[in-house]
């Protein structure tokens, strides 16, 4: 959901004003706008309806009913995102919001107003697919119990909406509203700034510093709008700590992350290590042993090490700088016609990169996440009690030699620990199983839980298709690299780059 979130506020952000005026008439605006906030509903409610139905039908089968909810929300996502987008470009909505008396003219607000209608229908569909949800959640309830551990009441409709408003909404919404009110009050300024510095694109650069900032502050803002606290002391949080050490990872804090006991997860956020936490929900630690809470650490940590979230901001460059071109050479188009060509041309682009491209290096990068999960499984210690390339037999006779010889920082080795690749499997299966998810079920950005289980296994098994496969995550990091620095030129040429730096020093003179 949070990439239909960036894609509908990218929207606003990139376009204050709608690329086709297909519909003008306020009458007939009000038609789409309710059409936008309803069909989206209409979807999750259908998925609901089959959900419970095969939930009823096969009670003691849940796969399939939790496979076809997570398949119908997704399709739920995409109707969501077509009709807002479709809203946003192709009607006078936006233009309607700018006009709204008093307030239109006010920074930030005409794109809070143009946001109302995705807020609605996010609200909407949340609604409807509650009792599916719900349902879902109840079979991990019992799954919670049987396991004998503890066990916390589902959560009512009122606290399922504001977590997902906070974990799906908020905490993308303040960061790019903080960039929209800088988009707003630079073109407010436009012409006083582009006097003073000589310079007629100094608001575009302007603009992409402040975005900039808001991408290196983010974690900060997310941490205080999602509930979180401090791990407590403990002997978890030493083991973590000191796991962090071995691995050369180093964060601000390790945070809980609490969801009401209902979400077993964790996430890694922050580029820089001042400005970085760990986030671990408080349903994995109630449900999960540490043993395998160390294992998601590791994979968290992998991210880090492997610059996954350097190559993801690399890869928002890109568009960034896209569109910075776009920008520019689109105030010399003298015709609309060639501007709204050259626009779907430069949308369409973009939706190949994020739609597809995006999904293809993100389940890479996750395997690359969980292949360094099971190597710093062995830093914790853990015996290998299995045949395995690594060791060489059913027990290491020096952990510790090992574990400094699988998970050296500068010099990886191709081999992994067979028993670790195990626990690591074990591990992701648990977390699927708790949250109600089916481990056969695709995922987009992660691939499927049973695929990323046997994927683990086989690169344990066979030290070449390691090499094969870190060969190609590798060249994908070269390529966003290199795209990344290209595009990045080519928006600085466009910008006239120089001629700013030769303004800022002669006003600095």
């Amino acid at each position: 959901m949070f990439l239909v979130v960036i894609g509908v506020l990218s929207v606003i952000l990139a376009f204050p004003r709608p690329l086709y005026s297909w519909v003008t008439s306020p009458a007939l605006i009000g038609t789409v706008v309710a059409a936008a906030v309803l069909l989206p509903a209409l979807m999750a409610g259908l998925a609901a309806r089959r959900t419970l139905r095969l939930l009823e039908l096969k009670p003691s089968d849940p796969g399939e009913g939790q496979f076809w909810f997570g398949r119908g929300m997704l399709l739920t996502q995409i109707v969501l995102a077509v009709t807002q987008i479709g809203l946003l470009i192709c009607t006078d909505w936006s233009l309607l919001c700018r006009r709204t008396p008093m307030v239109g003219q006010w920074p930030v607000v005409p794109g809070v107003l143009s946001l109302l209608p995705f807020l609605l229908g996010l609200l909407l569909v949340w609604v409807v697919a509650y009792p599916a949800d719900r349902a879902v959640r109840q079979i991990a309830l019992e799954i919670y119990l049987f396991r004998g551990k503890p066990v916390r009441p589902v959560w009512p409709l009122g606290t399922y909406l504001l977590y997902n408003f906070r974990h799906q909404v908020l905490f993308i919404l303040i960061p790019l509203l903080l960039i929209l009110a800088a988009r707003d009050v630079i073109e407010l300024y436009q012409t006083r700034l582009q006097a003073i510095f000589g310079q007629p694109f100094m608001p575009d650069v302007l603009l992409g510093a402040s975005a900039g900032l808001v991408a290196i502050i983010a974690p900060v803002i997310v941490r205080y709008v999602w509930v979180t606290e401090r791990l407590p002391d403990g002997p978890l949080r030493d083991q973590l700590l000191m796991l962090g050490r071995k691995l050369r990872v180093r964060c601000r804090e390790i945070l809980v992350w609490h969801s009401g006991g209902m979400i077993v997860n964790a996430a890694v956020m922050g580029i820089i290590a001042p400005l970085r936490y760990v986030l671990i929900t408080d349903a994995m630690l109630e449900q999960m042993d540490d043993r395998k809470i160390e294992a998601v650490f590791g994979h968290e940590a992998g991210h880090v090490k492997r610059h996954h979230i350097l190559y993801y901001l690399l890869f928002a460059l890109i568009s960034g700088c896209l569109i910075t071109v776009f920008s520019v050479r689109g105030r010399q188009f003298e015709q609309r016609e060639t501007y709204q060509i050259v626009a779907t041309i430069g949308a369409g682009v973009l939706l190949l990169k994020w739609g597809v491209v995006f999904g293809w290096i993100s389940r890479r990068f996750e395997r690359q996440a969980d292949l360094f999960g099971a190597r710093a499984l062995v830093l914790t210690g853990l015996p290998c009690v299995q045949p395995c390339a690594l060791h060489g037999n059913h027990v290491a006779p020096d952990a510790a030699a090992a574990a400094e010889r699988v998970i050296s920082a500068t010099q990886p080795t191709d081999l992994i620990c067979a028993t670790a690749a195990h626990v690591f499997s074990d591990a992701l299966n648990e977390v699927a199983v708790l949250n109600g998810i089916a481990p056969e079920a695709r995922s987009w950005r992660h691939s499927s839980i049973s695929s990323r289980s046997r994927f683990l296994q086989r690169l344990a098994r066979d030290p070449t298709a390691f090499v094969q496969f870190e060969r190609v995550v590798y060249r994908c990091k070269v390529a966003i690299l290199l795209t990344a620095i290209a595009m990045s030129v080519w928006a600085a040429y466009e910008l006239r780059i120089w001629t700013l730096l030769s303004a800022l020093r002669r006003l600095v003179d």
